[in-house]
């Protein structure tokens, strides 16, 4: 039976599961197919050898879903950036080279196609008008397909490190084209609003952090994967469109459409970031 509580996000919750395991029990709102999906994907990525933790067993509980996995005793990266920021440079390095290695490995057609997923997130994106959609959704078909496996929400909360790094959260896996993945974790390093009344010291260091970690993690990421800025740049537009549909706060989606329109509205292909 389940244990203590150890930690939640926004689609679950971790609980203690006997000795070396704990359960990602999803929240009642989440649809089992999604479940099952980051069940598979897990399987998969596991398989291939991917240090990610060891997915045992998809269960039923409280008529909640669940996935079993094996237990790591680490903290996020993101909570070690806070602690050591003066490591920062280092982070994002290892971040885009974790990021790179998972790019290398084929994907599967299961999993679902990332230009599908994509189109279907802006058709459905709130805060865009028909008007807007139509040029982005223009942009999304000339891009390149691939066949890759991608992450689909790559970011330093989503690294656990314990001496080795290790990648959790596969609910968004899917194959495609590993510059639209590296440009979702542009998009995420870089934007994201702080909560009202946030003090203006915070709000410096905050900006600092985001620029630094997006700078060091593209830099590297480019040097090692051979892909230009532009490769990269070029799916800034569709993924920031399809990213509305997401349960992040009004402020952040906001954020977004102002880049969304400003991209746009832009002769240019210069970026902010």
């Amino acid at each position: 039976m389940p244990g203590k509580q150890i930690g939640e996000g926004r689609t679950a919750e971790v609980r203690e599961y006997g000795t070396g395991k704990i359960l990602k029990l999803y929240r009642g709102e989440i649809p089992a197919h999604y479940v099952e999906h980051e069940y598979e994907v897990c399987k998969y990525v596991y398989q291939q050898g991917v240090q990610t933790p060891q997915p045992i067993e998809l269960v039923t509980l409280e008529e909640r879903k669940g996935i079993i996995f094996q237990q790591i005793h680490g903290g996020s990266m993101l909570r070690l950036i806070g602690e050591k920021p003066w490591r920062l440079g280092g982070y994002a390095r290892q971040l885009a080279s974790l990021h790179h290695d998972l790019h290398k490995l084929q994907g599967a057609e299961a999993f679902g196609r990332q230009k599908d997923i994509l189109r279907s997130s802006i058709i459905a994106a709130p805060m865009l008008t028909m008007e807007e959609k139509t040029p982005v959704l223009e942009k999304l078909e000339q891009l390149p397909e691939g066949g890759r496996l991608l992450h689909g929400d790559f970011h330093p909360d989503n690294v656990l490190i314990d001496g080795q790094a290790w990648t959790i959260d596969w609910m968004t896996g899917m194959t495609g084209n590993p510059a639209g993945d590296a440009a979702r974790s542009v998009i995420m390093f870089s934007m994201g609003a702080l909560p009202p009344g946030t003090s203006l010291a915070t709000r410096l260091v905050t900006g600092f952090i985001r620029q630094r970690l997006t700078k060091g993690y593209i830099g590297e990421y480019l040097r090692l994967s051979g892909l230009s800025y532009a490769e990269v740049n070029a799916w800034v537009l569709p993924v920031a469109s399809a990213r509305l549909t997401e349960g992040i706060p009004v402020a952040e989606k906001e954020q977004l459409v102002r880049e969304i329109r400003r991209r746009l509205n832009s002769n240019s292909s210069r970026t902010g970031y």
